[in-house]
Parts: structure tokens; sequence; C-alpha cells
């Protein structure tokens, strides 16, 4: 084995790791440009059975990169109208497939502008990675369930819809994409043009901002956190 294929092989290994001991600064926000330069390596490590939407390939990897439990799992990423601005779903077929060869959807709402009053490309990277974060924080939830559990997963979202949604940002956040959900829940809650029915939504179900640094706070040894560096 050439020397050369040695040292790409340890870079692939290393690579997550070096990610993920940046610097406070970086991790606190991404930068676009950082992951671009880095991103063909990402979709060979992090990318396998995996269909993206070109447009969203860069933060849907980078988010994919702080989950690699899902490395292996089939995942497609769709554009249709939605309500909200996305969801994470099993697709229907999941009854008649062993739980590893689930297929799994996200969906990005493609009138973003009926939720926010603008274009899901018009989010910033950090925010949107948030997004993908959180979606896959669901997916990352339903392979560690059987069919049976899923179905009553899907009955209990109904009536538990804010105890789920709080308890899958979490997820999120213990896979140190605390601050990317911050910016995406800040951006909401902070643009004028949000709807406000879905503003009333998103503060009814999920974790505000605050609640987001103080969970991101006990992963740092309860030391509390400088948004004032976001």
């Amino acid at each position: 084995m050439s020397c050369k294929r040695i040292l790409n092989i340890i870079f692939f290994i290393l690579l997550p790791v070096l990610i993920f001991s940046q610097n406070e600064t970086l991790i606190k926000e991404f930068k676009s440009d950082y992951f671009y330069d880095k991103k063909d390596s990402l979709i060979k490590i992090h990318g396998y059975k995996k269909i993206f939407i070109s447009e969203y390939e860069l933060p849907a990897i980078t988010a994919l990169s702080h989950y690699p439990e899902l490395d292996s799992t089939i995942i497609e990423f769709k554009n249709k109208k939605l309500k909200g601005l996305g969801n994470a779903r099993p697709k229907m077929d999941f009854l008649f497939r062993k739980q590893v060869n689930r297929h799994y959807v996200i969906i990005i709402n493609k009138n973003a502008e009926d939720v926010l009053g603008l274009p899901f490309s018009d989010i910033p990277f950090n925010a949107q990675t948030g997004f993908f974060g959180h979606e896959l924080a669901h997916i990352a939830d339903y392979t560690e369930k059987n069919n049976l559990k899923l179905i009553f997963f899907a009955t209990k979202y109904m009536f538990m819809q804010k105890s789920i949604e709080r308890y899958t940002d979490k997820i999120a956040i213990e896979h140190n994409l605390g601050h990317q959900l911050y910016e995406l829940i800040s951006f909401i809650m902070k643009n004028p043009d949000t709807n406000k029915d879905y503003l009333k939504f998103k503060r009814n179900n999920y974790l505000n901002c605050e609640e987001i640094l103080y969970e991101i706070s006990k992963l740092n040894n309860g030391l509390p956190v400088n948004i004032n560096q976001h």
C-alpha cells in the first residue's frame, strides 16, 4: 500500500474527530466556506445511501457528520409543500422492511415563503445546519425503534407532540448541534415575516433559545454559554 493511500485513510478516519475538536467559536458558528472545502471528504464518509437536494447538500452533510450512527442509514432529502418548515419520517413501506433496512425521508417545505416569508435557501447556513440537525435527531430516534414501537410512536405523537419535539431538540444538542439549533430558533423568532401561527406552534412545542443554551451549558459542565459570541 502506497504512503499516499495510507495518509488518505488516516485522514478519513480522523476527520470527524478534527471537526468535533474545533475551537469554541467555530462550533458556535459553522462557516459554509470551511465545510465546502471538506464537502467531498464528508460525503465519502457520511454520504453513503443518502440522496441529497443539491442546493442543500452542504448543510445536510455537515449535520450528518455529527450523526455517525446514521452513516449506513438510507435517507432521502425532498422538497414538498408542507404547513411547517420540514419534517422527517420513515417511508410508508417500513412495515415490510427489517428495522436496519428502513428508508427515511427528510422533507423541506418548498414553499417556505408561506412560513418564513423567504425561501429556505435564504436561511443562514448555520441555521440550516440546525434544521437538519433536528430532523436527523428524529431519524436517529426512529432507528432505535422496532416496527411495533414505531407505530405506537406515531399514535403517541398526536397526543404528546410537545414532549417529543423537545426531546428531539435535546438529541440534536447532545450531538453538538446546539448552537446551530439556537441559531435556527433565534432566526425564526426574530424574523418579522414569520407566520404568526407557525411562531405560536414553535413556542408551544420546541425548546426556546434560553432552554437551548441551558442544555448546551449542561454539556459544558454547567458553565454558562456566552451568546455574544454567536
